[in-house]
C-alpha cells in the first residue's frame, strides 16, 4: 500500500517527526511504501530516509494560532499547496494521505480531488481557544479526513465537546519501549548532562518554547537545591525558532537570578534519549496544555520517577499518584515538593517507576502500527 505522508516542519528535534518515524518504522515492514512531504529538506530527511522512506519537498501552508499577519495570503498559499501536493500524490500512485498535524489542511483538500481517503493526525495541544476558531477547525478537519486519530483522550476532548468525535479514535504515540527499557545508565553521559558525582540529576526534555515554561522548572529547581546541594538539574531541548532563541535568553537570565548557573545545564538537543532518560534520577515536565507528552511517555519507559503540570494529557499518562505525581501548573514550589518527594523515598519512587514501566508498554510501537495499517486497510477497501 502506498501512503502520502505530510510534515509540517524539518526541524532538529519535534515530537512530531520522533512518533512518525516510530511508526513508520514498524509500518513499512507492514507492507507500506512510504512517501513524505516537507516543506523543505531537513536534518530528520536522513532518518527518514534511511527507513525506506522517499521525501518530497513542497510549499505548504501551515496553520498558526495568531494569523492575522498571514491571513490575507493563506488562502492562496493553502490552494498553491493542496495544488503541489496533489500532484506528487497522482505521480506516485498513492492510495491514501495521511496528514501528521492538524495544521496543514492542504492533504485533505489533496485526497478530496483525488478520491483517496484521508488520515488526520491531531497532535495539538489541548488548548482549545479562541473557542470559535476551534469551533471552525474542528468542522473543517472532519469534513476534510475520513478518520482523525487524537493523540490522547484529552485532545480527543477538543472534537468530542463540539459534538465531532464521530471520526475520532485515541491513538497514543508510539515508542520503542524496548530501547527504553534496556538503555545502560552511563556515569560519563550523566557528567555532560551536569551531574555531580552521585548527587541526583533532575532533568526535563523539550523545544526551548514558553509553552514548555522552563521557567517553573529552574524556579523548582532552586528550592530543590536548597534542600539537597548535591542535586543537579538539565534541560534537553533545542531553541531554533526566533521565540524559541528570545526565551532561550530568558531562561539563562533566570538562571544566572536566582543563582543556579553551574547546577542547572542548558544541554541542547539530543538524539540518544534512551540513554539521557535512564541518565535521570527524576524526569520533571513543567509544560503547559500538552497533547500527550511523548516524552513523558519516555521517561516512563525508561523507569524513571516522572512529575507532570496537572493540566493536559501528562495526567492520563501518570494516572496521578500511580504511575507518576502531578503538581500545580506554573507553581514551582509545587513542584519542587513533587520532585523532593521522589528524592526522599527512594523505595516507593523505584517502586512507582517500576508501574510505570509496565504501563508504558501500552504505548509500544509495533501495536500502534498494526492498528494503524488496519485502519488503512478499511479505509481503502470501502
Amino acid at each position: 500500500m502506498r501512503v502520502l505522508y505530510l510534515n509540517p516542519f524539518s526541524q532538529e528535534v519535534s515530537g512530531p517527526d520522533e512518533s512518525l518515524l516510530a511508526l513508520l518504522k514498524q509500518l513499512i515492514p507492514l507492507g507500506v511504501d512510504a512517501h513524505l512531504v516537507l516543506p523543505q529538506s531537513g536534518p530528520q530527511v536522513p532518518r527518514y530516509e534511511a527507513l525506506g522512506v522517499t521525501v518530497h519537498v513542497c510549499h505548504l501552508a501551515m496553520l498558526r494560532r495568531d494569523m492575522s499577519a498571514a491571513a490575507t495570503f493563506f488562502p492562496a498559499r493553502l490552494a498553491r499547496a493542496a495544488f503541489e501536493v496533489r500532484g506528487v500524490a497522482r505521480r506516485v500512485g498513492a492510495e491514501l494521505i495521511h496528514t501528521n498535524m492538524e495544521v496543514l489542511l492542504e492533504g485533505g483538500i489533496a485526497a478530496r480531488t483525488l478520491g483517496i481517503p484521508h488520515v488526520l493526525h491531531y497532535r495539538g495541544n489541548t488548548l482549545d481557544e479562541p473557542r470559535l476558531v476551534f469551533d471552525a477547525l474542528t468542522a473543517t478537519w472532519t469534513a476534510l479526513a475520513d478518520h482523525v486519530y487524537c493523540i490522547s483522550r484529552a485532545t480527543a476532548a477538543v472534537f468530542e465537546r463540539r459534538g465531532r468525535g464521530r471520526k475520532v479514535e485515541v491513538l497514543y504515540n508510539p515508542l520503542d519501549v524496548a530501547a527504553f527499557a534496556s538503555a545502560p545508565r552511563s556515569d560519563a553521559l550523566r557528567a555532560t548532562l551536569g551531574a555531580a558525582g552521585q548527587g541526583p540529576l533532575v532533568g526535563t526534555v523539550g523545544r526551548l518554547h514558553p509553552r514548555k515554561d522552563v521557567e517553573t522548572f529552574v524556579r523548582a529547581a532552586a528550592l530543590v537545591a536548597a534542600r539537597v546541594p548535591a542535586a543537579r538539574f538539565v534541560v534537553v531541548g533545542s531553541a531554533e525558532a526566533p521565540v524559541e532563541v528570545a526565551y532561550r535568553r530568558r531562561v539563562e537570565g533566570l538562571i544566572a537570578e536566582v543563582g543556579m548557573e553551574g547546577r542547572v545545564t542548558l544541554a541542547g538537543a539530543r538524539r540518544d534519549m534512551p540513554a539521557v532518560m535512564k541518565a535521570l534520577d527524576v524526569f520533571a515536565l513543567t509544560s503547559r496544555h500538552e497533547g500527550f507528552g511523548r516524552v513523558v511517555a519516555e521517561a516512563m519507559a525508561a523507569g524513571r520517577p516522572v512529575v507532570v503540570a496537572r493540566e493536559g494529557a501528562p495526567p492520563e499518562l501518570v494516572e496521578e499518584d500511580r504511575y507518576g505525581l502531578c503538581a500545580t501548573p506554573a507553581d514551582p514550589a509545587d513542584f519542587a515538593e513533587k520532585i523532593l518527594g521522589v528524592l526522599e523515598r527512594p523505595e516507593a519512587s523505584a517502586a512507582m517507576a517500576a508501574r510505570a514501566a509496565e504501563r508504558a508498554r501500552g504505548f509500544d510501537a509495533r501495536a500502534v502500527a498494526a492498528t494503524v495499517r488496519a485502519r488503512y486497510e478499511a479505509l481503502t477497501r470501502r
